[in-house]
């Protein structure tokens, strides 16, 4: 836990050592190809292939007026339906030609927007190699290790000049971070929960066996972990009742899975997480793990694993979190909304938990 805490402080102290930069500073910085980007002046308009960058490049610029085209998966995924279509409606109108379907990059498209830079993933040099050959600049994100997030934030804040809001979103997730860690410090072994996360059921499971998030920041134990690097993992029946885990949790983006799901299968009823209603559905602000909000997924999950003093005033801690990051005023309803409240209510202690 110290070791990703460090690489907050880290990010975070590299961040301080830039005063916030005036709007018509010069910005040299190194993209994840270790590869030096300049801009004279912010760029005034962006197009953004990878599918979570334009929510990261409007939560830092403060403004989406600089975003003029995006992955056509970004506006699938997210821009459709749900709480962003309600706090920042504006980004349902960008132009979504940048790329139709993966991120193939639709060259022509993209020169017909006059960018002054494209956010490309790097994995792949055919995704890069066309946008550069036309006099692009690019600057590429790789993916998806915990730290690569923290640094989409600090490449953004390097591109729009606003050093001191993406210093104020790492900040905001490293105290919450911290503040977890103090709790989950004094757990013992025996103490930590045994959490599985699985986002389909029927004849077979499938199961997120090595995810990217840091379960250990919230006090539990993924018995699908094996180290293989492979993220999810298909099983049967009989392995499932031999990891029996205490609590299973249903990642956000299985839209169509439900915790009463769980609870109406015979087939599952002697799992000891079914017995004891310990079924959740991750909260909307896990859809995208690259969110800037992600982080409260670990407070969540802390909260659900040990209790209200994990999150005493979670609800409080989600508006003031979409404030900072989207400028927005959650209401009630949207609150209850984003911790799937409805889907929740047939599980142990949720509205205890969270009321």
């Amino acid at each position: 836990m110290s070791n990703r805490l460090g690489m907050v402080a880290a990010v975070i102290g590299l961040l301080c050592l830039s005063a916030p930069a005036a709007a018509l500073a010069e910005s040299a910085f190194t993209d994840h190809r270790g590869k030096t980007i300049t801009f004279q002046t912010p760029p005034e308009r962006v197009v953004t292939i990878v599918r979570s960058a334009p929510i990261i490049y409007r939560a830092v610029d403060g403004t989406a007026d600089h975003i003029v085209g995006m992955n056509k998966d970004s506006l699938d995924r997210y821009f459709t339906e749900g709480i962003y279509t309600e706090i920042i409606p504006e980004m349902s109108k960008i132009s979504t030609s940048a790329a139709q379907e993966g991120f193939v990059p639709n060259v022509e498209a993209i020169l017909a927007e006059k960018p002054d830079a494209v956010i490309q993933w790097t994995h792949d040099e055919k995704l890069i190699e066309p946008l550069e050959r036309v006099g692009l600049t690019v600057v590429g994100w790789q993916c998806c290790t915990e730290q690569d997030r923290l640094d989409y934030l600090t490449l953004t804040g390097y591109m729009t000049g606003r050093n001191d809001r993406a210093q104020a979103i790492l900040k905001s997730q490293s105290d919450a971070l911290e503040a977890l860690g103090d709790k989950v410090s004094d757990l013992e072994d025996a103490d930590m929960p045994s959490v599985l996360h699985i986002d389909q059921i029927g004849d077979q499971f499938r199961v997120i066996a090595n995810g990217s998030q840091d379960l250990s920041l919230s006090g539990v134990t993924n018995p699908a972990a094996d180290g293989s690097g492979e993220w999810w993992r298909t099983v049967d029946m009989e392995q499932l009742l031999v990891w029996n885990p205490d609590i299973i949790v249903i990642p956000a983006y299985a839209a169509d899975l439900n915790p009463q799901d769980f609870f109406d299968d015979p087939l599952l009823a002697n799992m000891a997480a079914v017995k004891a209603r310990r079924v959740y559905k991750q909260p909307v602000f896990a859809r995208t793990p690259d969110a800037p909000e992600i982080f409260l997924t670990s407070v969540w999950l802390a909260a659900i694993a040990h209790g209200t003093d994990y999150a005493p005033e979670f609800k409080t801690q989600i508006g003031d979190v979409y404030r900072l990051i989207y400028g927005a005023d959650l209401s009630g309803a949207q609150i209850e909304a984003i911790l799937e409240s409805d889907s929740n209510a047939p599980a142990s202690d949720y509205a205890e938990t969270f009321g």
